[in-house]
């Protein structure tokens, strides 16, 4: 009997741990599809969000590479590059900031093209897995394609207005961070004018104090109060209610 007893709890035993076993892969598995379906959730939100902050950009982030034209701006972002945007704020607003030139820069090859006499068969513009940014123009098409040098001249005309662009979004970058710091010196210089103020204050009750003789008095509910009331009134330290004071020349 005994020996009876011991195998069926042995069994009890392998039956349980194989139950606890499933159940905590099962935990495990929900847990893993859980944090996935959150991330895919979190990237998910921000693309609306980013759509919703760059209305006039198409952005496509199924692979592969779509054109721009004139009146639309598409912008063929990588998915990776979203999802690190989503799950990472600082390189989001990295990426944001140029993301907020590319309406200009793309007015602006356009009208390069029609100051050239070119004409373009589309403009693209991609940004990799890291958030590096590339443009180009692609079908160029000049007044002068037949005469066996257009190929040169469409050639010279990309790399121009790649180097044209490129200098316009630094230009931008350094006016914008020079705002920043005329921005910043404006805040310190309003900071030090309060404060040269206060002094001034300060500096105008203690010459009056020593020129003249004070009446002070203040009310309280103790003699602690009434005190407070009264340093307060004479340093000016605070208005205090309760206290006040007349200047007898």
């Amino acid at each position: 009997m005994a020996m009876e007893i011991t195998s069926n709890y042995s069994n009890y035993a392998a039956n349980y741990a194989d139950i606890v076993k499933k159940q905590d892969s099962k935990a495990a598995a929900e847990v893993k599809t859980s944090k996935s379906t959150n991330s895919k959730d979190k990237v998910e939100a921000y693309y609306e969000q980013l759509c919703k902050k760059f209305p006039q950009i198409n952005f496509n982030t199924n692979g592969g590479v779509l054109p721009s034209n004139s009146s639309r701006v598409t912008v063929n972002l990588s998915y990776d590059c979203l999802k690190k945007m989503a799950n990472d704020p600082e390189f989001a607003k990295e990426i944001e900031w140029n993301l907020s030139g590319e309406v200009a820069a793309n007015s602006m090859v356009y009208g390069w093209a029609q100051r050239d006499g070119v004409v373009l068969g589309g403009r693209t513009v991609t940004y990799d897995a890291n958030g590096n940014r590339q443009s180009s123009c692609g079908g160029m098409r000049t007044a002068n394609t037949g005469n066996g040098n257009g190929n040169n001249n469409t050639d010279k005309i990309q790399k121009k207005y790649k180097e044209e662009e490129e200098r316009l979004l630094k230009a931008r970058k350094k006016r914008e961070e020079k705002e920043k710091i005329a921005e910043k010196q404006a805040e310190k210089k309003a900071e030090e004018e309060k404060a040269a103020e206060r002094r001034a204050e300060r500096k105008e009750h203690m010459e009056k104090l020593m020129e003249g003789t004070y009446k002070v008095s203040a009310i309280g509910t103790d003699m602690k109060s009434v005190t407070q009331n009264i340093v307060e009134v004479v340093s000016g330290t605070s208005s205090s209610t309760g206290g006040s004071f007349d200047i007898k020349a």
